[in-house]
């Protein structure tokens, strides 16, 4: 029975070595986009898109229709969309393109380009941002769990300060309603910020992968400080009747 309980132990613990080896390189990747977003954003505003010219060398269309509205909200006129890819040779490499409609096979154009990626096309901006190939929609997919452990670790991070400072604090898993909350406040936040791309400065919600663990961490700091306060008295009155009981003399 030893043996087994040992091997399941093992496992566990190789798994939870596994998870956030996983949970750290899915951090950086988002970090490394956010920052992806922030420089292109930049480059954008500063004019300082590199200027090249490209060749369209395939063009590719897709149509489709759709009921217009979401959820119960649908209605029966039907919406119909056209989208237009266009692969562009820019410096001997191709690059796809969303966008382009006035554009045919030979025509050249002129890109503003960022590290390769094309930015513009003939002024227009066509950065697809978190949408940019599966890359992007693994990350898009990836975040609520990403975004809850964010959440959990800066409550831990958080437990292990107060115990440090000599408070008596529940283990972490004793906080899972509170970041139950943090998570709830973070995923509310996306709502405004995919809705309200204005709200971020930027023509899509480039940078919303930062507040909504910045919010839901806030919320769940807040939540949890009655907690940590009741355990900071607790550890202070415990301190003082240890002092009381190693003689200290008693006033009249």
């Amino acid at each position: 029975m030893s043996d087994a309980g040992e091997g399941r132990s093992g496992r566990a613990r190789i798994a939870l070595v596994v998870f956030r080896l996983v949970m750290v390189v899915l951090i950086m990747l988002f970090a490394w986009r956010t920052y992806e977003e922030t420089a292109i954003a930049n480059a954008r505003a500063s004019g300082n898109l590199e200027p090249a010219d490209a060749v369209v060398e395939n063009r590719t269309e897709e149509h489709g229709r759709t009921h217009g509205g979401t959820g119960q909200d649908r209605t029966a006129d039907w919406v119909y969309w056209h989208e237009v890819t266009l692969e562009l040779r820019v410096n001997g490499e191709l690059r796809s393109v969303a966008g382009g409609a006035g554009l045919d096979v030979g025509d050249h154009v002129e890109v503003g380009l960022w590290h390769g990626h094309v930015i513009k096309l003939d002024g227009y901006y066509v950065w697809r941002g978190w949408h940019s190939g599966l890359g992007g929609n693994l990350l898009i997919v990836c975040y609520p769990l990403v975004m809850g452990y964010l959440i959990a670790l800066a409550v831990a991070v958080r437990i292990r300060t107060a115990r440090r400072g000599g408070a008596d604090v529940p283990d972490p898993a004793d906080f899972g309603l509170e970041i139950l909350f943090g998570i709830i406040v973070g995923a509310f936040t996306i709502v405004p910020l995919a809705l309200v791309p204005a709200a971020v400065g930027a023509d899509h919600p480039r940078f919303w992968p930062l507040v909504p663990v910045a919010t839901g961490a806030t919320a769940a700091l807040l939540v949890m400080r009655r907690r940590l306060g009741r355990g900071q008295s607790t550890a202070a009155r415990a301190g003082a009747d240890d002092t009381d009981a190693g003689g200290a003399p008693a006033r009249s």
